[in-house]
């Protein structure tokens, strides 16, 4: 069987386009212009600019840059201009030096958009979207946060209708155009403008005649997209209409989160591993089957380095539809126990502290830069999260396994069934939004044959090259079945796993216990063995210590596989009615060491 390596670029190269959450009040206002006998309505909006005695600097910009041709033209516009006094003499200096290109985008087109946008006591604040595509309010009292001149509003002209401001918009670029400008931020900003790329605006592009069955274009418009930005951050960070707050770590808090992840994400070129879906593994005899790994038409090294960047910038930007993501954009401060959620939809908590390292702050045109020193993330909640199991991916000497949803009102009285399980990992089991426990089970009558020792595998899919803590939930008869007899039941827990150097090892847990029973491996007999009498009556939480991972088995088609299995005798009457021939199990849960020793040793404030 051959095993396929997780492609380098994860969701880059898997095709998937993800919705990002968007926050927008856009308005397609689009009334008609109306008519009136005004001074100067008879004239375009150029003619009126050039002779009015308050607008001689906005005038003399839009001479230089030939945006008067524009505002000389017959389509129909609505213009806020600055009055003079409202622009200052540093600022008109610098865009009198600047292209003209520079000064159409980001002083002209910024006070400037299509159709009629008039004021009157009936206007409802709105957001104008500009001819440079930035968005503005328009209200009854200002532009942008600038008042009106007084008799300066609504002033017509035979294409357009004008209203002076005073003040001068500031043009902001948007987050997706500030990574470009970025310093000291060199490992994000190279990492994602590696995936930059450039494509024809069809709707911005003037459509050409047919030339041998193919379109041209009179003037062709392009534009730039990120895919790692659309897809592993999942959010639309070149959207004027959305509203994100983006976390940018310097060059230091990337090295310090890449060194810390890199190193959960170990791959070696050839993996093999036992194939729990060939069912021909015995526990007991635990002689291996494996299926091997074909070496990936890439480098172990550009797979580790792919997946690390992915998990640093996949927890980075934070959407302001989320109320609880408001103190990301300078409004409130974070509760001890509140959750904010990132664009990938993940859960953080206790970001203060990133708030905390943050070393500067830039309003952009669509949301907020935050520059930090420090990624203070929690592993688990980000790049190294508990793993659980609940199904076994093979069973032996099983004909049935059965799933159980028990209600939980039937168990609402009965508290000495979880008496044993930790407040953390009865929250595990028993999510506050579920109704049911749930576990699976095979009953007597589905065990193939009288005598035999019913045998559960796990596939432990998406393993890191991690520290866990591992942990078996046992479930006893009495959570279906008050009345159902109680019995006790003995179980020994096997790991198979493959080592740095390829090599498929066996191991007992928890380590430390000896016994006779021989298990054959590639390094010859080991005598290890652990049995765990289940407590009868109770749900029941396995504690088989930790174990480290030397390889990362994320993203493939390998895993590690953990094997339980009955220990006592079936062979007459009397062992069947003294030991539970059943095997019930309502988990298998990896928690990363870090992880851990937090919740199981909690410090007293």
């Amino acid at each position: 069987m051959k095993m396929n390596k997780y492609i380098s670029q994860l969701m880059l190269s898997a095709g998937m386009v993800l919705a990002a959450a968007s926050c927008t009040d856009y308005s397609d206002y689009n009334s008609e212009p109306e008519t009136g006998a005004a001074l100067g309505a008879d004239k375009t909006l150029w003619e009126n600019i050039s002779t009015d005695r308050q607008l001689t600097k906005f005038a003399a910009l839009a001479e230089k840059s030939k945006f008067s041709e524009v505002l000389n033209s017959p389509r129909f516009y609505t213009l806020w201009a600055p009055v003079d006094d409202a622009i200052g003499e540093a600022d008109y200096q610098r865009l009198m030096n600047s292209t003209d290109e520079e000064i159409q985008k980001y002083f002209m087109q910024q006070h400037l958009t299509e159709y009629n946008y008039r004021i009157s006591p009936a206007l409802d604040s709105l957001t104008i979207v500009s001819l440079n595509e930035k968005h503005h309010p328009f209200t009854q009292e200002s532009f942008d946060g600038f008042p009106y001149v007084p008799d300066g509003i609504n002033l017509p002209s035979a294409n357009g209708v004008m209203h002076k401001i005073k003040g001068m918009s500031e043009y902001h670029i948007n987050l997706y155009e500030n990574i470009d400008q970025l310093k000291g931020c060199d490992s994000l900003k190279a990492y994602i403008q590696n995936y930059d790329e450039y494509y024809l605006d069809l709707n911005a592009s003037v459509v050409g005649p047919l030339r041998d069955g193919k379109q041209t274009y009179l003037d062709s418009v392009l534009k730039k997209r990120n895919n790692v930005i659309s897809r592993i951050m999942n959010a639309k960070l070149e959207h004027e209409d959305s509203v994100y707050c983006m976390i940018i770590p310097d060059d230091d808090a990337w090295k310090a989160a890449y060194d810390a992840i890199n190193l959960r994400y170990n791959y070696i070129p050839t993996l093999d591993y036992m194939d729990l879906s060939l069912k021909t593994v015995v526990a007991s005899s635990l002689n291996a089957t494996t299926a091997k790994a074909e070496t990936p038409s890439e480098t172990d090294s550009q797979l580790q380095d792919s997946l690390t960047c992915q998990n640093i910038v996949s927890n980075l930007v934070f959407s302001k539809c989320y109320p609880v993501n408001a103190p990301f954009f300078g409004e409130g401060v974070f509760a001890d126990n509140d959750t904010v959620y990132t664009t990938t939809k993940r859960g953080l908590t206790d970001v203060q502290s990133l708030l905390e390292h943050t070393k500067e702050v830039s309003q952009m045109s669509n949301g907020v830069a935050r520059v930090v020193d420090s990624l203070t993330f929690k592993s688990w909640e980000t790049y190294s999260p508990m793993l659980s199991y609940m199904t076994p991916a093979a069973t032996m000497k099983v004909r049935k396994l059965t799933a159980h949803n028990i209600p939980m009102d039937s168990l609402e009285k009965r508290d000495t069934l979880f008496s044993k399980v930790p407040e953390m990992i009865r929250k595990w089991l028993i999510p506050e939004t579920s109704k049911f426990f749930s576990y699976v089970a095979v009953d007597s009558a589905d065990v193939d044959g009288k005598t035999s020792q019913p045998e559960f595998n796990f596939a432990l899919k998406g393993v890191r090259s991690e520290t866990y803590h591992i942990y078996v939930v046992t479930v006893p008869g009495q959570v279906e079945n008050p009345l159902a007899l109680v019995k006790p039941y003995t179980l020994r827990f096997y790991l198979s796993w493959t080592d740095a150097a390829n090599e498929q090892q066996y191991e007992i847990l928890p380590k430390g216990s000896k016994s006779s029973l021989k298990i054959t491996t590639a390094n010859g007999t080991s005598t290890d063995k652990m049995i765990y009498v289940g407590d009868p009556g109770r749900v029941n939480v396995i504690d088989l210590g930790e174990f480290t991972f030397p390889v990362s088995y994320y993203g493939l088609d390998a895993y590690p596989s953990l094997m339980m299995m009955h220990t006592e005798k079936y062979n007459t009457d009397a062992q069947r009615r003294q030991n539970d021939q059943q095997m019930r199990v309502a988990g298998v849960f990896l928690v990363p060491k870090e992880y851990n020793d937090i919740w199981a040793n909690p410090v007293n404030e």
